[in-house]
């Protein structure tokens, strides 16, 4: 069925560099068809120079947020008027709720993670675990895991190209 966007049809949108190849306004319009919402996901092309402009008109247009990518996330960090406690600890944001035109900033990577252990049947609070890498989605879920209450955390990261 095809979306028809009216006056009522309210923005989110993903901003990073590149962002063409990505399947985030593929994945939430179908999400939104599917739960009977009047919203429409695009992919805007932004770099940290145009960062603040783009999201001043965002807010201005009435957007109701956005996803951001790299290398977005530290310098959304830095805009919003209010983080969540993982987005804080990391100061670094992926997504961006535009309420009453304050800008709201959490990092998603983690729960998302951690939900899908849970998902899958297990129960890592209070115990062990290790994670593979460092990068931005193992720092995401390395704080998300540790402000949700798992005791121990194991990294092992590589140095340069090797283990």
């Amino acid at each position: 069925m095809k979306k028809n966007i009216t006056g009522h049809t309210r923005l989110i949108c993903l901003l990073g560099d590149p962002v063409s190849h990505s399947i985030s306004p593929a994945m939430h319009n179908l999400s939104f068809e599917t739960l009977g919402l009047d919203y429409v996901y695009l992919a805007f092309q932004t770099n940290t120079e145009n960062f603040y402009n783009t999201v001043n008109t965002l807010k201005q247009i009435g957007a109701k947020g956005f996803n951001c990518t790299m290398p977005c996330k530290r310098i959304a960090a830095e805009t919003c008027d209010q983080l969540s406690s993982a987005a804080r600890f990391m100061n670094s944001v992926n997504t961006v709720v535009i309420e009453d035109e304050k800008l709201i900033g959490h990092n998603t990577d983690g729960v998302g993670y951690m939900q899908s252990v849970i998902d899958a049947g297990h129960d890592i609070i209070g115990k062990q675990m290790t994670l593979l890498g460092s990068g931005g989605a193992s720092s995401a879920i390395l704080t998300q895991a540790a402000l949700d209450g798992v005791a121990k955390i194991n990294v092992f990261a590589r140095k340069g190209n090797s283990w």
